[in-house]
C-alpha cells in the first residue's frame, strides 16, 4: 500500500471557501464597511447641535474630527501587522465592537472631554478594520474576481458617508443629536457578532505558494530593520514627492468638505440640520461617484496613448476644481452653490484614481506596500486629519466658516495641481526606470520541490 501526500496546491483547493460561504462573509464585511463610514460621518451632520449644547468653539469642533483621524492614521500600521499574525475575523469583530460602543457612548457624553475621548477610541476601532477585512476578501475570492469585488466593497464608503450625513441629520432634527449616535452605533454590535461567527478563510488559498512567501518576506522586512532602507529608496523617486504633495493637498480638501460643509449650509444658508445633511450627503456622494467612474476610465484611455496620460487627468482635474470651489463659495443662492460645488467634488474625485494608479506605475512591486503605507500615513496626518482643526481655527479667527473654506480649499486644490504639473516632467522617466529595474530582475526558472517542514 502506498501513501500519497497531498500537494500544497491540492490542499489549497480543498480549503477554499464555498461560493455561498464566501459571498455571505463578504456581505457581512460590506455591511460593516457601510457602518464604518456612517459612524465616522454622522458627527459632521449633527455637530452644530453639539456645538450649541456644549458651548464649543469652531476650533474645538474641528478637534473632534481631527482627533479621530490622527488616531486612525497612527493606529493603522500596527493594527495591520496584528492582522497578519492573528485570526482576522476576530480582529474585525473586536474593532467593530469597539467603535460601535464608542459611538453609543458618544450619545451619553456631557462635555467636550468626554466626546473627544469617545471619538478618539472610534479611530482605534476603525483603523483595525480595513487591513483585516481586505486581507480576508483576498482569501475569499480568486484573483480574477478581486478587482470587481473590491470595487463593490469600496462603494460602501460612499453609501456609508451618505447614510451618516443624511440619516444623522434627520434623526438629530426629530429626536435630538444623541439618538443619531445610538441609531448608527447599535447595528455595529450585531455586525460584530455575525462576523465573529463567520468562518475564517485560509490565508493564500487563491495564491501560489511562491507569491505568499515573497509577500510575507517583504512584509516583515518592511516592518523590521530594512524599513528605513526601503524608505530611502522610495524617496529617491521624484514622482513620489509629487504624489505625496498631491495627496496631502487633496486629502486636506476632502477633510474640510466632509467635516464642515453641513455646518456651512446650516450657518450660511439657514437650513435645518435635516436638510443640510441631506443636501450635503447627496452632493458629496453624487460628485464623488461620478468623478471616480469617469476618472478611472479617462485616465486609462489616455495612458494607453502616452505615458503622462494619468498625470494629465489629475492635473486638469485639480486646476479645474480650484476655481470651481472658489466660485461655489462666493454664491449665496443654494441651488447654484450645490451645482457648482458638486462639479468641484467631481473634479476632486476625478483625480484620486489616476494618482493611485501612478503610484503603482512608478514604484517597484516589491516595495509598493511600503510606499503606499508611507504616502497614506503622511496624507492623513498632514491632510484630512489636520483639516478640521485648522479650518475650525481659521473660522474662529475670522468668525466665518465660509471664509475659512474659501481661503483653504481652493488654495489646496491649486497647489495639488501645481504638484501634478511638476509631475508631468518626471513621471515618464520614473515609469521607465521602474520598468528597467523589473526587466533586469532574473527570470525565475524551475522551482525546487518544496521540502516538508510542517
Amino acid at each position: 500500500m502506498s501513501t500519497v501526500t497531498p500537494t500544497p496546491s491540492k490542499n489549497r483547493t480543498e480549503n477554499r471557501p464555498a461560493r455561498n460561504q464566501a459571498w455571505l462573509t463578504f456581505t457581512i464585511l460590506l455591511i460593516i464597511n457601510i457602518l464604518n463610514y456612517s459612524d465616522r460621518s454622522v458627527l459632521s451632520a449633527i455637530q452644530t447641535k453639539i456645538q450649541i449644547e456644549f458651548s464649543l468653539s469652531n476650533t474645538q469642533l474641528g478637534l473632534l474630527g481631527s482627533s479621530f483621524l490622527f488616531i486612525y492614521a497612527l493606529a493603522t500600521l500596527p493594527l495591520g501587522v496584528w492582522a497578519d499574525r492573528s485570526i482576522r475575523k476576530n480582529i474585525v469583530a473586536a474593532c467593530v465592537g469597539l467603535w460601535s460602543v464608542a459611538t453609543l457612548l458618544s450619545g451619553l457624553t456631557r462635555n467636550f472631554i468626554q466626546i473627544f475621548f469617545t471619538r478618539s477610541v472610534l479611530g482605534i476601532g476603525e483603523a483595525g478594520y480595513a487591513p483585516s477585512s481586505l486581507s480576508m476578501i483576498g482569501d475569499l475570492f480568486p484573483k480574477g474576481q478581486r478587482g470587481r469585488v473590491l470595487s463593490l466593497w469600496s462603494i460602501g464608503n460612499l453609501v456609508g458617508t451618505a447614510i451618516g450625513l443624511i440619516l444623522g441629520g434627520i434623526i438629530a432634527d426629530k429626536f435630538g443629536w444623541r439618538w443619531a449616535f445610538y441609531m448608527v452605533g447599535l447595528p455595529g454590535l450585531i455586525a460584530a457578532f455575525l462576523i465573529w461567527r463567520s468562518t475564517e478563510p485560509r490565508r493564500g488559498t487563491f495564491d501560489n505558494e511562491e507569491d505568499i512567501g515573497d509577500e510575507t518576506a517583504h512584509l516583515h522586512g518592511s516592518i523590521g530593520k530594512d524599513f528605513w532602507q526601503t524608505a530611502r529608496e522610495i524617496l529617491k523617486i521624484r514622482t513620489y514627492w509629487v504624489l505625496l504633495g498631491a495627496f496631502i493637498f487633496s486629502f486636506f480638501t476632502i477633510g474640510s468638505a466632509q467635516t464642515w460643509i453641513t455646518t456651512y449650509l446650516v450657518k450660511d444658508f439657514g437650513l435645518s440640520i435635516a436638510k443640510a445633511g441631506t443636501y450635503s450627503g447627496i452632493t458629496l456622494i453624487s460628485g464623488s461617484l461620478a468623478g471616480t467612474l469617469i476618472g478611472g476610465w479617462l485616465a486609462d484611455f489616455l495612458q494607453r496613448r502616452f505615458q503622462q496620460g494619468r498625470m494629465v487627468v489629475a492635473t486638469i482635474a485639480f486646476l479645474t476644481g480650484a476655481p470651481l470651489t472658489l466660485v461655489a463659495l462666493t454664491l449665496h443662492n443654494l441651488g447654484p452653490f450645490l451645482g457648482v460645488f458638486a462639479m468641484a467634488i467631481l473634479c476632486l474625485a476625478l483625480s484620486l484614481g489616476p494618482l493611485n494608479a501612478i503610484l503603482q506605475d512608478v514604484i517597484a512591486p516589491e516595495i509598493r506596500s511600503t510606499a503606499t503605507g508611507l504616502v497614506l500615513l503622511m496624507a492623513h496626518l498632514l491632510g484630512d486629519a489636520s483639516a478640521p482643526l485648522l479650518v475650525g481655527a481659521i473660522a474662529d479667527y475670522y468668525s466665518s466658516i465660509g471664509y475659512a473654506l474659501f481661503i483653504t480649499a481652493p488654495t489646496c486644490l491649486f497647489l495639488a495641481g501645481i504638484a501634478c504639473l511638476i509631475g508631468l516632467r518626471t513621471v515618464a522617466d520614473d515609469m521607465n526606470a521602474m520598468q528597467k529595474r523589473a526587466d533586469k530582475k532574473p527570470q525565475k526558472g524551475y522551482k525546487k520541490a518544496p521540502t516538508t517542514h510542517r
